[in-house]
């Protein structure tokens, strides 16, 4: 990073700052173009120095598949990324583009086509790019990160703190808690399978595939632009990056109508990649809901024990709305009840 740029300005998005809780995030210009400095504030999310090589081997193969990711501008010595006092800093080329929380038809639609193609790419790595990545952990960022004992021990102690407290700041900890009350039933019929995963959707997944991470064309075209922060890289189950591209989709506008067709295309493209196998539908949304369950609960910590009362919580509250993954997770498992013999996926590594 040797050619010197402008004094750097916090990075912000129609007047907002990004949804971050972990990393500062700064425009700047270099060598003439415009820059998003990012810094990972919070020590406890940094990642092994062994992740960045393998993210960045990830990234480049999206690339040559046509997916659009942003590749970090190298160091002096040829690194994705610096270190600071333990912070992991990345000069990151700014892409012309916007999100969007509610997408028009055309709009969800490259959502899901971009984001199918991202699944067939982390499919087809090669065995040692997984093997390499299943030995980096994934940050504990919350109180209890097994899903299991979060719900069913902090939501029943926490709802009637909620219940009990009289200002707004109750109320939003109250609808989130009761939302996953409400999924306990759904959750419970899936644990089995939610917990023994099957060695075939073990894969490299993004996990963080929320509208904040597609940007569409600024010039109103609707094509997805950059899939962004790849940041929560890790070894999981694969069948979460396409709950996530499902959910992300269905925040088409339009009303009920739209939201079908659009979870018709969803099922029926995922099914004609072999990227969705009969019966995987309806895991989807247990998946997503039980991914969000420490996240919500330990914001829920935040505001009822700790009193820290961020303005960030209810952006975060509302991506991860369990009411609405539920009314997905009924249409979805709908839709998928009229499918016929879906395939198996197939993978690199059953070729």
């Amino acid at each position: 990073m040797s050619r010197k740029g402008s004094r750097p300005v916090p990075l912000t998005h129609g007047g907002e700052a990004p949804l971050s809780h972990t990393a500062g995030l700064w425009r700047t210009t270099y060598g003439g173009r415009d820059h998003v400095f990012k810094v990972q504030l919070n020590l406890d999310a940094v990642r092994d120095a062994r992740f960045h090589p393998l993210k960045q081997q990830i990234l480049q193969r999206c690339l040559r598949a046509g997916v659009p990711v942003p590749l970090a501008v190298p160091t002096r010595a040829g690194e994705p990324m610096a270190r600071r006092n333990g912070h992991v800093c990345e000069l990151i080329p700014l892409v012309a583009g916007t999100g969007s929380a509610h997408s028009t038809s055309a709009q969800a639609q490259a959502v899901i086509t971009t984001g199918l193609a991202l699944r067939s790419v982390l499919d087809a790595l090669p065995r040692e790019l997984v093997l390499g990545m299943a030995t980096i952990p994934l940050p504990a960022l919350v109180d209890e990160p097994d899903w299991r004992f979060a719900l069913d021990d902090d939501v029943d102690r926490l709802l009637p703190v909620a219940r009990a407290r009289g200002d707004s700041w109750g109320r939003i900890a109250r609808d989130a808690l009761e939302g996953l009350a409400l999924a306990r039933p759904l959750l419970a019929r899936a644990r089995t399978e939610l917990m023994a995963v099957p060695a075939s959707r073990l894969r490299i997944i993004h996990g963080d595939l929320h509208h904040h991470h597609f940007l569409f064309g600024a010039d109103g075209r609707p094509d997805v632009v950059a899939v962004l922060d790849f940041d929560n890289l890790t070894v999981g189950d694969r069948l979460l990056d396409l709950a996530w591209v499902a959910e992300t989709s269905g925040r088409v506008r339009g009303g009920a109508r739209a939201l079908r067709t659009t979870m018709d295309s969803f099922l029926s493209q995922a099914v004609d990649r072999g990227l969705l196998a009969r019966g995987e539908a309806r895991l989807l949304m247990p998946l997503l809901i039980a991914q969000a369950v420490p996240v919500v609960v330990d914001i829920a910590k935040d505001i009822l024990e700790r009193d820290l009362l961020s303005p960030a919580w209810t952006g975060y509250l509302e991506l991860l709305d369990t009411r609405r993954r539920l009314a997905l997770h009924q249409l979805l498992s709908t839709a998928a009840s009229d499918e016929t013999d879906l395939p198996r996926p197939r993978t690199e590594h059953d070729r």
